[in-house]
């Protein structure tokens, strides 16, 4: 793991000036954490990971950030290394340099119809593809697989397994939507408010593209109008209006375009339910209780998804 001593190390594998001085976590995330790196040739993001990151999927995460900014989205740039990677190692460990923005707190209200124009710059930078889209944001996890998380969690004690009891027909409901995604491009397909997010100005800037790859954009527009609708029909039809005038090319048209969500809705859960079962460190479990509780306390159901689909078709 990083240490604030390990900023000269860091400064020299990017190129920055020797007088850098570390500082943090300042943030962190499922995979990793943010450190902030300040020296004379001003501040950077330096990102961590807790387990070692697959290399070529940091380099295709590089390509398409950089795609996005040519398309015109507000993302922070990435530093390449002296090597001329974007990855180094700092005593053992594989680091990220990027641009630093300052972002204002997480929310699902910001600006819709400035999220529903990024949202379509995003899908204009993202090429077509071929790539079969993997589970996680494709298929539900199933009634067996429910009933088998929910035993696990009473054997554990789990103070939540009663709420995810009580969800699961709700759960199963939505399942019953799921399609295939259909004319798959490279989309973000990570976009919640934790990674769409204000700058000081009041822009959207876009980050974290690590969960990048093939989706059908009407599905992640589908999921976008959820997240940042805010079970408002009418701040979710400001954003769809707004993403198609600027040549997005998705629709939101019928139940199973919102796949993606209900796919990623079961996967995050069951995956942090699983966690929290297996996790033996208090504070651990304390934060993956928390982040299960967002499906109880917000759960996708076929009601919200009827009122997004009434307000923009």
């Amino acid at each position: 793991m990083l240490r604030p001593a390990d900023a000269g190390a860091i400064a020299a594998a990017f190129g920055l000036p020797p007088d850098a001085v570390l500082s943090g976590p300042v943030a962190r995330g499922q995979l990793g954490q943010i450190w902030r790196l300040r020296s004379g040739a001003g501040s950077w993001a330096v990102k961590e990971w807790f387990a070692s990151p697959d290399v070529t999927a940091v380099e295709a995460d590089h390509g398409f950030s950089e795609a996005a900014l040519s398309a015109g989205v507000l993302t922070p740039r990435s530093r390449l290394s002296l090597a001329g990677s974007v990855l180094a190692h700092v005593g053992g460990t594989p680091v990220r340099v990027m641009e630093w923005i300052d972002l204002a707190a997480r929310t699902r209200r910001l600006d819709p119809a400035a999220v529903g124009r990024t949202l379509a710059q995003l899908h204009r930078a993202g090429a077509p593809t071929d790539e079969r889209v993997g589970n996680w944001f494709a298929t539900g996890v199933g009634e067996a697989g429910w009933r088998e998380l929910h035993r696990a969690l009473v054997g554990a004690q789990a103070p939540f397994a009663d709420e995810l009891e009580t969800l699961i027909p709700e759960l199963l409901a939505v399942e019953g939507i799921i399609e295939p995604h259909d004319r798959p491009r490279i989309c973000h397909r990570d976009l919640w408010a934790d990674n769409v997010l204000a700058t000081a100005d009041g822009r959207i800037c876009v980050i974290d593209f690590e969960n990048m790859g093939p989706a059908d954009p009407s599905q992640e527009l589908a999921m976008v109008l959820y997240e940042f609708g805010d079970d408002d029909p009418a701040r979710a039809k400001l954003l769809h209006d707004a993403y198609a005038a600027a040549g997005g090319p998705g629709r939101v048209l019928r139940r199973g375009h919102f796949s993606m969500l209900v796919a990623e809705q079961a996967h995050i859960t069951s995956y942090a339910c699983a966690r929290w079962v297996g996790e033996s460190d208090p504070a651990e479990r304390v934060r993956l209780e928390a982040w299960i509780r967002e499906t109880p306390e917000d759960p996708v159901t076929l009601a919200r998804i009827d009122r997004i689909l009434a307000a923009v078709s």
